[in-house]
């Protein structure tokens, strides 16, 4: 593979990172959330491996964004008017997107509860 085809390659996943970003509310929300957590483990201290789970947990959150939002504008072009069907795939799509979600926040709660408990445990 050519050098120039590796760069399009490239270019066209940032083009498409981009757009997500523009139009997607969601996503725009679940990166707000990344850099709240990356405050936050970096004002704890979080280890090393604290970090590996929660980069590994935001990443999969964004990108199974990124690809809930593929497969709605796919079912859009392919279908723009309304049909059940259609609406199902969506809806599966963003089950996974909730799924990712949850097990996210399971893992952040496990990371971050015991330093928020050492900071706030005299109010408890």
């Amino acid at each position: 593979m050519t050098e120039i085809r590796k760069k399009n390659r490239f270019v066209a996943a940032y083009k498409g990172l981009i757009a997500v970003f523009r139009s997607e509310q969601n996503f725009k929300i679940h990166l707000f959330a990344f850099f709240i957590l990356v405050f936050c483990g970096c004002f704890f201290g979080i280890s090393n491996v604290e970090w590996i789970a929660v980069l590994i947990c935001a990443f999969l959150v964004l990108a199974f964004e990124i690809f809930n939002t593929a497969v709605e504008k796919l079912c859009d072009y392919m279908n723009p008017d309304f049909d059940s069907q259609i609406g199902r795939i969506k809806d599966i799509a963003a089950a996974a997107v909730l799924t990712c979600t949850i097990m996210s926040i399971v893992i952040g709660v496990l990371v971050f509860k015991p330093y928020l408990m050492k900071m706030f445990g005299d109010l408890v």
